[in-house]
């Protein structure tokens, strides 16, 4: 296609647009509507990743070291351990002002004359995978200068298995309602055709070829969707911002709740509402083309 012709098909499918505005409006805001639903499962399926991200990086690896271990060496043997993909020391005395912070004045009072060092130092460690910590532990404990080490291996597990299985549902839940966009979507622009389908076999009758009467469809059914994912998605980011603002401001709420914020979603999220608008514009336009073209 040279781009003399593109320019010509792109007229045509704006001034089709125009002539038919109230088809094209009803095609936009099923696309917008289905786009937008779209985009709640996919951001959903984000944010239940994210979780499921903070949830292993609290599932960590404590390690007790002994008083007189060399600190750096016992790191670096740990950091060329497989799988590690952090690791940060703490002092006892951090770790014993930790646990304090949770206690009431009477469970202190329990606590009250014993000294600052009575937990040892320890490195806090975090997996790339948390289904292979036993192979870390078994690994550290070889380390000298290792005293004990604590490891929430059945939290971790659950951690792990609730988070894929989430991913999963959460994936095929976005695939299906994706199958469901286009076929409502494609209905939707087959009446917009059928309310064109004079027009269109009168150009057949008169020589014009398929591609020649196709392509305008095709485009105007790409400019829908393209119009249809720039409006869904700043709705969608003035939805999440709205949601964001709330629960930020509920403190008891946002100390329970850490939302992805939206400038790390919003490419992504883009991306997908062009493609995926452009790519339901074009297929609805030509499957619903193709039966008047059969004169």
């Amino acid at each position: 296609m040279s781009i003399r012709m593109f320019r010509r098909f792109l007229a045509e499918a704006c001034s089709g647009m125009v002539k038919n505005g109230l088809m094209t409006v009803a095609s936009l805001f099923v696309v917008t509507s289905c786009l937008f639903i779209f985009g709640v499962f996919m951001v959903i399926t984000m944010n239940i990743n994210y979780l499921g991200e903070q949830l292993v990086n609290e599932c960590q690896i404590q390690v007790y070291i002994t008083k007189d271990a060399g600190i750096q060496a016992v790191s670096d043997t740990i950091k060329q351990i497989p799988n590690v993909s952090g690791i940060t020391f703490e002092t006892g005395e951090e770790t014993f002002a930790k646990f304090k912070e949770g206690l009431s004045e009477e469970e202190l009072a329990s606590f009250a004359g014993l000294p600052t060092d009575v937990i040892s130092d320890s490195f806090k460690i975090t997996l790339e995978d948390i289904a292979l910590s036993e192979d870390v532990v078994a690994a550290i404990e070889g380390i000298p200068g290792v005293e004990s080490i604590e490891n929430k291996q059945d939290v971790m597990s659950m951690v792990n298995n609730i988070t894929r299985m989430i991913r999963h549902i959460s994936i095929w839940i976005v695939i299906i309602f994706a199958l469901i966009s286009l076929f409502i979507i494609s209905n939707t622009i087959k009446l917009t055709v059928h309310n064109r389908g004079r027009e269109i076999n009168i150009m057949k009758y008169v020589g014009a070829t398929d591609a020649y009467i196709r392509w305008p469809f095709i485009i105007e059914g790409i400019l829908v969707g393209i119009l249809a994912a720039v409006v869904s998605f700043f709705i969608s980011q003035l939805a999440y911002m709205g949601i964001m603002s709330a629960i930020e401001g509920n403190s008891s709420l946002g100390a329970l709740i850490k939302l992805k914020s939206f400038s790390e979603m919003w490419q992504r999220l883009l991306i997908s509402y062009l493609l995926l608008g452009a790519f339901i514009g074009a297929f609805g336009s030509a499957i619903s083309v193709r039966r008047y073209l059969k004169v």
